[in-house]
């Protein structure tokens, strides 16, 4: 299964990569962590966050 960073994720939503981080730390969103415990997102992850995201507009 592929993983996405930040920078990878915030292109596929469409967002900005501090977007993300501001939702991390709102905890609207939690990501899986890297062995460097940076934050990756998966395709099911990404998923779920376009329709969160959706729901909002």
């Amino acid at each position: 299964m592929k993983r996405y960073n930040m920078v990878e994720a915030a292109k596929q939503l469409k967002v900005t990569r501090q977007t993300i981080y501001y939702w991390i730390k709102k905890g609207w969103v939690k990501p899986k962590r890297d062995y460097r415990n940076y934050p990756v997102f998966t395709d099911i992850d990404l998923a779920r966050i376009k329709s969160w995201k959706n729901q909002l507009q």
